[in-house]
């Protein structure tokens, strides 16, 4: 079952919000902004690890959601997140089921796929953002 996308989007945590202004001064977004975009990143992760597990045989859904360097202040935000463990395990355990969202970053090697495969899983995940949380969230996260 998916955890809707509006309970998410209506959860504000304002300690976190506050630490990520002192920590992130200087960034584009907002910590309200930022935290909104990590919420809506949050569900659609969420959403696409259900999608596989329940749709394994379609090939539209063989990428993985991560965070590209263009979202540098939702990671920011999942960063700040983080540092309150109590309020991100209560978190998920209400909004996610009770499924525990783990924060893995890439690896630097980036050789491991050909640039054919990188570009075909990366049209497939911006398809899959723009599909699932319209064009705004996918300009927003890559401007």
């Amino acid at each position: 079952m998916y955890p809707n996308l509006n309970d998410l989007l209506n959860y504000r945590n304002d300690k976190i919000i506050a630490r990520y202004n002192i920590d992130y001064p200087n960034t584009e977004m907002s910590g309200e902004e930022a935290w909104q975009e990590l919420m809506k990143f949050i569900w659609l992760s969420h959403k696409h690890k259900i999608d596989r597990e329940n749709y394994p045989e379609n090939i539209n859904l063989d990428f993985s959601c991560v965070i590209h360097e263009e979202m540098s202040d939702i990671d920011n935000m999942w960063h700040t997140f983080l540092l309150f463990t109590k309020d991100y395990h209560q978190f998920c355990h209400t909004y996610l089921n009770g499924a525990f969202l783990h924060h893995d970053p890439l690896s630097v090697n980036n050789d491991l796929i050909s640039e054919e495969q990188y570009a075909l899983e990366l049209t497939c995940y911006l398809s899959y953002i723009h599909e699932h949380l319209g064009e705004e969230t996918l300009v927003r996260w890559f401007k």
